[in-house]
């Protein structure tokens, strides 16, 4: 039992290491990428600085890339290959979420 899901949920926590910066971009993004150049006067906006407007389209950017890098590991690792390989997928797919631990690992060490 260990064995067959050892080594998947392995490469699934290993996916998850660039998917923090995923994680991260995205929820920059919603938190500041709304702020264009006409919120800067609105008083009802707290969020919205030079800074949050100059930075939003690189962290678009980032997003975009990283987040199809780690969809391409995903699909490589977990379904390519195990198919390639006539393995079955169900211990890949159920080890899936496990993408996310190192974020939420890393994030219960932040706070």
């Amino acid at each position: 039992m260990i064995r067959r899901y050892g080594v998947p949920l392995l490469v699934n926590l290993l996916i998850g290491i660039p998917a923090i910066v995923v994680v991260l971009c995205a929820r920059w993004y919603a938190a500041y990428g709304h702020c264009g150049l006409e919120d800067i006067e609105r008083p009802d906006l707290d969020g919205c600085s030079y800074h949050d407007i100059d930075h939003s389209g690189p962290i678009l950017v980032v997003l975009v890339v990283t987040g199809l890098f780690v969809l391409l590991l995903v699909l490589l690792a977990d379904v390519l290959l195990p198919l390639s390989r006539r393995r079955p997928l169900r211990p890949w797919l159920l080890t899936l979420p496990a993408v996310l631990l190192p974020y939420v690992l890393l994030n219960r060490g932040v706070a």
